[in-house]
């Protein structure tokens, strides 16, 4: 993909969806048992220190949410490669789909306690819905994202200090959105952490309000017919 021209709003969608990946990571550690159903990297750790016998976690949540993430990424990858020709299309399958699964979660999470002691049936189903729609998601992004990839904190730091005149390189068009995707990430995180005072549904509500919002608003930008990673 081409990088993208002034006009086009593709790197600020990039970054509002980020922003929601922080929400959903701060409801699912915070309120369904330690698990995280948008970044995966912590689902990987924490299943590594149980295998190797460390205490207070829960890696049955970890599995769930890793098992859902990935068959939902694999889902949005077909879809994205099925309708690689009418991208249109595609973002508006992934958004309603996306955004589908997070309020079929919000419902299951309807009177639903975060965890306190163990999981209970419930949980399991709603990390699985969310991680299922943040895999969905995920896809999406990264084939949105060729030149500005948001869905890797780690990977956006590190490309921001190689890009630095610091680290030695030379800094592009997309420094200052890199910072935004880092500030978007912990800003979501505060977010998602008020906003699961009000209940697991209503966080997962406002997280599918803004993947239905960032893709949807894109879909109704001329750009968005230019959306397709190379």
């Amino acid at each position: 993909m081409s990088v993208p021209a002034r006009s086009d709003p593709l790197p600020k969608v990039l970054i509002a969806l980020t922003a929601v990946t922080g929400i959903v990571d701060a409801v699912a550690f915070l309120g369904l048992g330690q698990v995280f159903t948008a970044f995966m990297t912590g689902n990987i750790l924490f299943l590594g220190f149980a295998a190797a016998g460390g205490e207070g976690l829960a890696p049955m949540g970890s599995l769930t949410a890793l098992a859902g993430f990935v068959t939902g990424a694999v889902a949005g990858s077909r879809l994205g490669v099925a309708e690689a020709a009418r991208p249109r299309r595609w973002l508006l399958a992934s958004a309603a789909i996306a955004s589908v699964l997070l309020v079929a979660a919000a419902l299951a999470a309807i009177g639903l306690e975060t965890v306190r002691g163990g999981l209970v049936p419930r949980h399991y189903a709603v990390i699985a819905l969310t991680a299922l729609a943040m895999g969905v998601r995920s896809a999406t992004m990264w084939r949105l994202g060729a030149i500005l990839n948001t869905t890797l904190v780690t990977g956006t730091l590190v490309t921001w200090i190689r890009r630095s005149t610091v680290g030695g390189g030379t800094p592009d068009a997309f420094q200052s959105y890199r910072v935004a995707a880092l500030v978007a990430v912990f800003a979501g995180a505060a977010a998602g952490t008020l906003l699961l005072r009000a209940g697991l549904t209503a966080a997962l509500l406002v997280a599918a309000a803004g993947v239905l919002g960032g893709i949807g608003g894109y879909v109704a930008h001329p750009a968005s017919r230019r959306a397709v990673r190379a």
